[in-house]
């Protein structure tokens, strides 16, 4: 049940609507309390704020020296309701375009989702007030983050509801935007960390009163940030998240790391590793990501318990676990932390050798594994395969990526080598050898029937840029 909440609405030189607005407010009787933020508008905005609030203990005015931007002043308006424990929190304009009548509508909504969003592009001709070069902008500005984000919200309004005593406050600290563009940042934020984000359709007629205060300077801003945001996510992509630090690992103490793993994970942001760690970052994301979900969706439904082994830093999967139940192993304590850091939902963190896993017979649904078999021999890679086929269920799945020796990241590899120790003379290993570079499809034809699964899918091509085979193996029922 909600009980506490807030409208905030921040204002400058907006002292010919602020009064008829409080009084539309009231006659709505939300029984919620009002924060104004006003930078130090020159037609006294904030004066006459204050003698409003001395008749309404509900009404509460903040004043800034200057203006400091509009995204700075939700900020501020989102820290307060923290600070003051409230259970949602309302933002609008104060110029009428936002009706009060419409916080009706997010309140109702607000019991089935952590944030409301008033898009004006769930309603046709919504916008049909506006003039060209605004409707423009707005539309430009939702193709965008639509296009890049792969978010289907109006990213760029400022009417919402945000459930704050279910949001984790430290998704309104990442963000780096004090202007026009908080909104679409702060609202990727949301929707990276999994927040249930939903919509309702609204009329938004041209300015009511006053005159707007978006600069071409601000949509050029806006248009920068967008485009570094874009670059981040591919480098950087665990930088939006909320850290789950509270998710304990099951390690293991006795474990001896013979290839050096714990090493390898630990040295990523050396200055030796840094170009290379990011090309092969980029090309995850780009490539690897999505064809990783294609098989994952193909094969497992929805909801599946998955077993990650081998996971690594958990580049490509976090899509994975956000329809998933998925258990990340590894044998490296720093790989572990690493992919705690880059994704929201994980069911379980485990460091295990996975030639000899601790988990019950007949636990898992499927068990997905990128760039690990190459790095063990034939016997180790049977006992691996025979862990795999002993924790899936009957019919579960393994979806295996295993780089070919006629594969182009194995070339790719090659001539970095090359370049980085005979040229330039590093000494450089970027990881432990692959000594078990995939052959041929009677290679894994073979390694299946002896470890007691059968061959479903065997996939290489141009998806991947030939890099990866990818393997299905069902495990087979022997009676």
């Amino acid at each position: 049940m909600i009980n506490k909440g807030l409208i905030f609405i921040p204002t400058y030189n907006e002292r010919e609507n602020v009064g008829r607005l409080i009084d539309q407010l009231d006659e709505l009787n939300f029984g919620f309390d009002y924060l104004f933020i006003d930078d130090n508008s020159p037609d006294k905005t904030g004066e006459f704020l204050d003698q409003l609030a001395i008749e309404k203990p509900y009404l509460f005015v903040i004043h800034r020296l200057k203006k400091l931007g509009i995204g700075s002043a939700h900020i501020d308006g989102i820290e307060w309701a923290y600070k003051h424990n409230y259970q949602i929190l309302i933002t609008m304009d104060s110029d009428f375009s936002h009706s009060p009548t419409l916080i009706l509508e997010l309140i109702k909504n607000s019991e089935i989702a952590d944030v409301v969003v008033g898009s004006r592009f769930a309603k046709k001709n919504s916008l049909s007030e506006w003039n060209f070069l605004r409707k423009f902008l707005t539309h430009l500005g939702h193709l965008l983050t639509k296009l890049f984000f792969k978010m289907p919200f109006d990213a760029t309004g400022a009417l919402r509801l945000y459930r704050v005593d279910k949001i984790h406050s430290d998704c309104f600290n990442i963000g780096k935007s004090k202007g026009y563009s908080f909104f679409f940042e702060s609202l990727y934020i949301l929707y990276k960390n999994n927040y249930n984000i939903i919509e309702i359709a609204i009329d938004l007629p041209a300015r009511t009163y006053g005159q707007s205060k978006m600069k071409f300077k601000d949509a050029v801003y806006s248009l920068y940030l967008l485009f570094k945001m874009v670059l981040q996510n591919l480098f950087f992509p665990s930088s939006f998240l909320v850290y789950q630090k509270n998710l304990e690992i099951q390690n293991s103490v006795d474990l001896i790391d013979e290839q050096g793993w714990d090493d390898y994970w630990a040295k990523q942001h050396s200055i030796n590793n840094w170009l290379y760690d990011h090309i092969a970052s980029l090309f995850r994301q780009i490539f690897i990501k999505p064809y990783l979900n294609s098989f994952i969706h193909k094969y497992l439904p929805k909801g599946s318990l998955l077993l990650h082994a081998g996971c690594g830093s958990g580049q490509v999967d976090f899509d994975i676990t956000n329809n998933y139940a998925v258990i990340a192993m590894d044998f490296s304590m720093n790989a572990l932390n690493l992919y705690r850091n880059n994704h929201i939902r994980i069911e379980n963190l485990i460091q295990n050798d996975i030639r000899n896993m601790d988990l019950e017979n007949e636990s898992i649904d499927g068990i997905y594994s990128l760039g690990v078999m190459e790095h063990f021999e034939k016997a180790d890679i049977l006992l691996i395969l025979e862990e795999f086929r002993r924790v899936l269920k009957n019919n579960g799945k393994a979806i295996i990526f295993w780089p070919p020796a006629f594969g182009l990241s194995v070339y790719f590899l090659k001539i970095w080598h090359f370049m980085m120790n005979k040229i330039l003379s590093k000494n450089i290993k970027l990881h432990p050898p692959e000594v078990s570079l995939l052959r041929s499809k009677k290679q894994i034809i073979e390694l299946s029937r002896e470890s007691g699964f059968s061959l479903i899918e065997y996939r290489f091509g141009p998806r991947d840029l030939f890099t990866q085979v990818v393997i299905v193996l069902n495990k087979v029922d022997v009676k």
